[in-house]
């Protein structure tokens, strides 16, 4: 569980990461893909847009590592230094927290 001051100090990396990397963007282009379809999977549009962060992390690798340092109660460098596999499942914890998302959205509003 993500304490109210991780993500307190989530929340500007969060929003960096937004913005560097056009997410409103890639959000509405996703809204307008599935408006369509009669049954969308909620959970398979948000695996997509975590899924478009990770493929474009290399542009906000350092804040990447940041939230996923603050989550884990960790050092950059020792998420730096863990396993790639590790990384990637708290980084997708985080963007998958509903309390948190709702948080970030109302923050970044």
């Amino acid at each position: 569980m993500i304490k109210s001051e991780q993500a307190f100090d989530m929340l500007p990396h969060v929003v960096e990461i937004y913005e560097k990397l056009d997410i409103e963007s890639y959000r509405r282009k996703s809204i307008a893909k599935h408006k369509k379809a009669k049954n969308v999977d909620l959970q398979k549009v948000g695996l997509d847009v975590l899924l478009y962060i990770i493929k474009n992390s290399s542009k906000v690798k350092e804040e990447f590592f940041t939230v996923v340092a603050i989550a884990d109660e960790k050092s950059v460098d020792e998420i730096k230094a863990q396993s790639l596999v590790k990384t990637i499942t708290t980084f997708k914890e985080v963007f998958t927290d509903k309390e948190l998302m709702d948080f970030f959205k109302t923050a970044m509003q």
